[in-house]
């Protein structure tokens, strides 16, 4: 049995279509999406599109993505935080044809959980599904208060793969805004061997780059957050 686990894309276009034909090509038998397609940059539509083409997936619901419904339905102090904060990316894609992609978003579960595997996957964590940050230097004792063996989280853009006694912990890192200073990653994890092997995703900066300038050109986080 191999998942592939991929998680933070945030409208990045340029990196997720290189992704895309990767993971397709991983053959996996579970392909997990842990959430946040919303945020940050502007190619949500297409990238939901795509999504829809890999086969074997499950997708959980993301902090940003919550964010996203929030503010679709009409919390205006959070879209005025949110642009404040983040840039124009909300204000993009409400610009936009998007009932399909809210729809979708919806129905979105916040936990994944395989029986057979004794795999949970969370966009946070355990403890707080859609916020919980769970970093590289994170204790993980409270692992230790559920029962699964094997935990597949995203939220941190940080990959991390981690043990505490019995449980093992997987971050693939983000596909959309990597933070740890290298490129965009996603992992597969084997089963029975719970063998871990992140893969790293090589694309044109600069298609985003220029992105950025169109739709949000005073944002220097959005470019911070791209330097190597």
């Amino acid at each position: 049995m191999r998942i592939c686990i991929f998680s933070d894309i945030h409208g990045n276009g340029p990196a997720f279509r290189v992704a895309h034909e990767l993971i397709i090509s991983e053959k996996a038998d579970i392909n997990l999406f842990l959430g946040d397609l919303c945020g940050y940059y502007f190619d949500q539509r297409e990238i939901f599109a795509m999504l829809q083409t890999i086969p074997n997936l499950i997708s959980l619901k993301g902090n940003h993505d919550s964010i996203f419904l929030r503010i679709v339905n009409k919390d205006e102090d959070l879209r005025q935080t949110y642009v404040k904060r983040y840039g124009n990316s909300m204000e993009n894609l409400l610009s936009k044809d998007v009932g399909n992609l809210i729809q979708w978003l919806s129905d979105l579960p916040e936990s994944y959980s395989c029986a057979s595997l004794s795999l949970a996957g969370y966009h946070g964590s355990p403890w707080s599904k859609l916020e919980g940050y769970v970093y590289p230097d994170s204790s993980l004792e409270k692992f230790r208060n559920y029962p699964d063996s094997v935990f597949v989280l995203g939220h941190t853009h940080y990959p991390m793969v981690r043990k505490v006694r019995d449980k093992l912990i997987v971050n693939p890192g983000s596909l959309g805004q990597p933070r740890h200073g290298g490129w965009p990653s996603y992992a597969l994890l084997d089963f029975p061997s719970k063998h871990v092997v992140f893969k790293e995703v090589f694309y044109d900066e600069v298609e985003l780059l220029r992105r950025i300038d169109l739709y949000d050109s005073g944002n220097q986080y959005l470019r911070k957050q791209l330097s190597k």
